[in-house]
């Protein structure tokens, strides 16, 4: 009789304190780690207590750590390259309207490349609508500029 087919042992699992998966970040080392920074961001859009603890306009080489570090409920907007639709204009109202989003972290034309896309100029121009700037004083600063809608 044959015994058990052979071949290379499947790796196992991750587990909740195992590595982290490895993911290429535009100008990031690799990692999917949060920085400093972005935790100080997080930790205060949680203080929101909203079902969405913060929406981030823009790409998602800048979305990806807080969606692979935390536990948080983050939304991308604008897709792998920020210029997909979605969310809408209209899906932002209908979470803002419900009481579901409260904070946004955009860096949309502020950063060095194409400028932004019609979708995401549109998603800015909700955001600056809608929300007024969180003064950085207030989380620690960074790049990119955190709004309270």
């Amino acid at each position: 009789a044959a015994g058990p087919a052979t071949g290379p042992a499947a790796p196992p699992p991750l587990s909740p304190g195992g590595p982290r998966p490895r993911i290429m970040l535009s100008g990031g080392d690799g990692t999917a780690r949060l920085s400093d920074e972005q935790r100080r961001i997080l930790d205060y859009a949680r203080r929101g207590g909203t079902e969405i603890t913060l929406a981030v306009n823009a790409e998602a080489g800048v979305v990806a750590p807080y969606l692979i570090d935390s536990d948080a409920t983050v939304i991308g907007m604008g897709g792998f390259g920020g210029r997909d639709d979605a969310p809408s204009v209209a899906q932002l109202d209908r979470w803002l309207a419900e009481g579901k989003l409260r904070f946004v972290l955009s860096n949309a034309g502020r950063r060095p490349g194409p400028p932004p896309s019609p979708a995401q100029a549109g998603r800015q121009r909700w955001i600056e609508g809608h929300c007024t700037t969180v003064d950085p004083a207030a989380y620690g600063g960074g790049a990119d500029t955190l709004y309270r809608c």
